[in-house]
């Protein structure tokens, strides 16, 4: 038997892309047969510039806001759905990047005021230093900044977002396997109307960051991805 992992996706309470409830996020992934999802809302000048933020501009207010949609998807799944808590950096020296943070706890959160001020060697090394897994999402796609390989721990490979180019996806592929780099997998869903098709695959559920942590290190998964999305693109 096999379980599912969801590694990147976001909600409407934080991000403001999101366009999808923790109500109807629980019901597409059950439906889709996932057994864990992690919620990796974006922290970034504009969640609280020009998003759902209305609150105190102290730092524990914006944490309060961030963790909205963690606790309404645990809330919704009953117990159905094991809920993590991640988290999708984008710092403003760095904007044309985005990095995807597993095993991050509220007391991580708290212990670093504005996340995304960080310089990002220096957001690279707190990370690290807390035992999280810092990995670069989406590294090819277009306006993205490649980030040298001894920053990070990882690399999303695969992203089935839609107007992601497939080819970018093989490239990733590639670097990974050459730097050494963990190969991580997200459907990074955004509206209802989105594709589940990325995430991880284990023989055994995976319901906590300390055990997420611990597979992602010892790559003992397997890359989900849909194949149909995955044709060579370089002649379109």
């Amino acid at each position: 038997m096999s379980f599912k992992t969801e590694l990147h996706c976001h909600n409407c309470l934080v991000s403001a892309c999101g366009r999808i409830t923790p109500e109807e996020t629980v019901e597409k992934y059950l439906a889709a047969g996932y057994t864990t999802l992690v919620v990796t809302d974006h922290i970034s000048r504009d969640t609280y510039a020009s998003g759902n933020y209305r609150g105190e501009p102290d730092w524990d207010a914006k944490v309060d806001f961030f963790l909205r949609s963690y606790n309404a998807l645990k809330a919704a799944a009953k117990g159905k759905l094991h809920i993590l808590l991640g988290a999708e950096v984008r710092v403003d020296s760095h904007a044309a990047a985005d990095y995807l943070i597993y095993g991050v706890t509220e007391e991580f959160l708290r212990s670093h005021s504005c996340l995304h001020s960080y310089h990002l060697t220096d957001l690279s090394r707190i990370v690290r230093e807390a035992g999280l897994v810092f990995v670069q999402a989406h590294p090819f796609r277009n306006h993205m900044v490649v980030t040298p390989p001894a920053l990070l721990d990882g690399i999303e490979v695969y992203n089935g977002s839609t107007g992601h180019s497939p080819f970018r996806c093989t490239i990733a592929d590639e670097w990974a396997s050459y730097y050494g780099l963990i190969p991580t997998s997200g459907s990074d869903l955004h509206r209802a109307s989105g594709v589940i098709s990325g995430g991880i695959e284990t023989n055994e559920p995976i319901t906590s960051n300390e055990q997420l942590l611990q597979v992602l290190r010892s790559r003992d998964y397997r890359i989900l991805r849909d194949p149909s999305l995955l044709k060579d693109d370089r002649e379109e």
